[in-house]
């Protein structure tokens, strides 16, 4: 297996295609979604999810088979039918064309693999066996699952607007670094776990404050 580049992109209105709508593609089409990138989706039979999604306009449904045609112009394909010559196709011409493509069912056919993750708001923790145990992956997900909690999500809101004030207030790299430690400590989780953000964001004022 390769040794993949760890890299987090920008789909942001960038047309990204799914071929498949079962399960698998929704999920797909769902992470991207949530990138903001211009989802389009494309099979002949589709799950109610991906239905449901297109009806609100948030993606693009074309309910029917799949043609080379409709890859171009394309940021990024994901490949997640039951067919596997659809799926070499799809790999192929991308590969040809530089498309960054990834199959569902075929890691060596990929030009990107997708990492299993946890989201908390901004945090974003990728885990990967680099296709070699997806099973392993999903494990160490749940157990990360239950170690990062939303408390973290509450932490990054406050951090995004307390740090352009400490940059701005504090010049000093060392001061500023022993500010920024000072928000991790473990009393600072605590809060957040009992939902006292505001607390919190009085706290580090205060701190930033005086420093």
């Amino acid at each position: 297996m390769p040794r993949y580049y760890s890299i987090n992109l920008v789909l942001k209105n960038k047309k990204c295609v799914v071929i498949g709508a079962g399960n698998v593609a929704e999920r797909k089409a769902r992470r991207l979604m949530e990138c903001a990138a211009r989802v389009s989706v494309i099979s002949p039979a589709i799950t109610p999810g991906l239905k449901a999604m297109a009806q609100n306009g948030r993606i693009i449904l074309k309910n029917r088979n799949f043609n080379l045609s409709d890859l171009n112009g394309a940021y990024l394909v994901i490949a997640a039918t039951t067919d596997r010559s659809v799926n070499a196709a799809v790999s192929s011409y991308c590969r040809r064309k530089n498309i960054l493509v990834n199959v569902a069912d075929s890691p060596e056919e990929c030009s990107f693999i997708l990492p299993s993750i946890i989201r908390r708001g901004d945090l974003t923790i990728s885990i990967s066996t680099g296709g070699s145990s997806p099973a392993l992956s999903k494990k160490i997900r749940k157990d990360l699952e239950k170690m990062f909690g939303a408390e973290y999500a509450a932490l990054l809101r406050i951090m995004k607007k307390i740090r352009p004030q400490a940059r701005k207030k504090i010049k000093d790299p060392r001061s500023r670094k022993a500010f920024f430690k000072k928000t991790l400590q473990p009393e600072t989780m605590n809060l957040l776990k009992q939902n006292k953000g505001r607390q919190v964001m009085r706290k580090l004022k205060d701190i930033l404050d005086n420093a």
